[in-house]
């Protein structure tokens, strides 16, 4: 009997295209690279190049099941992304929300006990050792401008400049012309 092709798959708490060949779709979910997702296909005994879609109930379940605790299922510690845990000691393997949560609570543990990582994420600077002479600027425009930038700034400047000084050259004509009229009144 004929496995009915399904369009989308839920793995992991998220939907994966069934279009899509299995090491490919799941390397779709966070924390799961395409070396990590053939590794978990070949484990659970199916077919790395198949399309997700064409895989049984059982089968899929078996690679959520591989997924979730790779270690029991024979994968390698090298290829787990968290490997001794802060917290348990432990090799795992997070996918999903689960990284993001673990990376967020990292951070504030690193701010928290004040570590150079820990300050440098509160200030907002680079925090694996680049260099920031140059990169990394946020904000304003600093250093050298090109060449067509500071050619439309100073001809702006200069127009802007020009209709002071023109003005200013009126004012004086008017004050000369004043001066001229207060002495012939005086005379």
């Amino acid at each position: 009997m004929p496995v009915e092709f399904k369009h989308i798959v839920r793995i992991a708490g998220k939907d994966l295209s069934g279009e899509r060949r299995v090491q490919l779709a799941l390397s779709d979910l966070k924390g799961v690279n395409v070396a990590y997702a053939r590794a978990v296909a070949y484990v659970a005994g199916v077919d790395p190049f198949e399309k997700l879609g064409n895989l049984s109930k059982e089968q899929i379940e078996l690679l959520e099941k591989v997924l979730r605790n790779p270690s029991e299922h024979g994968i390698p510690s090298w290829m787990l992304n968290r490997r001794k845990d802060y917290e348990t000691g432990k090799d795992l393997h997070l996918i999903g929300t689960d990284v993001t949560v673990a990376v967020r609570s990292d951070i504030g543990r690193e701010r928290r006990i004040r570590s150079r990582r820990g300050i440098r994420h509160e200030l907002g600077l680079p925090v694996r050792g680049q260099r920031t002479r140059t990169t990394g600027r946020k904000g304003l425009v600093v250093g050298v401008k090109r060449k067509e930038v500071r050619i439309r700034e100073e001809a702006a400047k200069s127009a802007k400049g020009g209709k002071e000084k023109g003005e200013a050259k009126g004012e004086k004509k008017e004050a000369k012309e004043k001066k001229a009229e207060t002495k012939e009144a005086k005379e």
